[in-house]
């Protein structure tokens, strides 16, 4: 199908400032899950979407919409339960996607998937769990390989640093600044290499930091340099829907609160790809 049109809806599990749709991104996405649900969407893995878009594959369910699902920042919360800061126990993405297709039946979401794209550096993560986190260790590799093995979850490239401004003078925190292949080859190259060796894994995607991209990356470095190191697809941000016009190298998601913040929200945004 040509014209198929598939959004990606992306969370981050760090996103907590309360214990409500708003407020928490782990409620709004298990509240999301039931309303992909509702809204006859069945969820598949977001490798799947891009080898559709490269050609090598055909989507399932042909009558049915589609939606893909990925976290950013590799919280240790996106697959374990536990305390997060002051906001009391939380329950994991992972568990939640879980839950959800234990409840709805395997059969009724028999692709249900999670696409989490991890901070390569040990280092870097330490760094921003000590100065942005109140010291909490968060921001772990322990789960990776594990993660990486269940039927539920992926670990893909999110750079070697995030460009953190935790790491970087303000005017340097920007990942629309990497424009040299040296420090690409670092960001992106090194990075998938480190995330590999930590997940047992091949990770094939790669997702900019804030979605923050430029020419030379997406028209340049990824389609050269990145391709043969084995990087199929890279993700952005823009708020639209994957298509076979999509470039590959910078492929649109929605981001849970800057793109909706309620289930109402939700469902007006998703109701043109129903």
């Amino acid at each position: 199908m040509m014209n198929r049109h598939v959004p990606v809806l992306t969370y981050h599990a760090g996103n907590i400032t309360g214990n409500s749709y708003q407020t928490n991104d782990r409620i709004a996405f298990q509240s999301d899950l039931y309303t992909l649900h509702q809204l006859g969407f069945k969820i598949i893995p977001l490798h799947w979407l891009v080898d559709w878009l490269l050609g090598n594959k055909e989507l399932p369910s042909q009558d049915k919409p589609l939606v893909a699902l990925s976290c950013d920042d590799g919280i240790d919360h996106d697959f374990l339960d536990g305390q997060y800061l002051q906001f009391g126990p939380q329950k994991s993405l992972y568990n939640l996607l879980k839950d959800f297709q234990h409840e709805v039946g395997k059969k009724q979401q028999p692709y249900a998937h999670l696409t989490a794209f991890v901070i390569a550096s040990d280092k870097a993560r330490k760094t921003i769990a000590s100065k942005s986190l109140q010291g909490h260790s968060l921001l772990n590799d322990s789960w990776w390989r594990e993660a990486n093995d269940s039927p539920l979850m992926a670990i893909e490239n999110h750079s070697w640093d995030h460009r953190h401004p935790d790491l970087y003078p303000t005017e340097q925190a920007l990942f629309s600044n990497v424009e040299t292949a040296a420090v690409a080859d670092q960001q992106i190259i090194q990075a998938k290499q480190e995330i590999d060796c930590l997940a047992g894994g091949n990770s094939r995607l790669f997702c900019y930091p804030w979605g923050q991209t430029n020419d030379y990356l997406v028209q340049n470095y990824l389609p050269q340099q990145g391709h043969q190191a084995g990087i199929k697809a890279a993700f952005t941000c823009g708020a639209k829907a994957v298509t076979k016009h999509t470039n590959r190298w910078k492929i649109p998601r929605f981001v849970c609160g800057p793109d909706w913040h309620s289930p109402s929200q939700l469902h007006q945004l998703l109701r043109p790809f129903i």
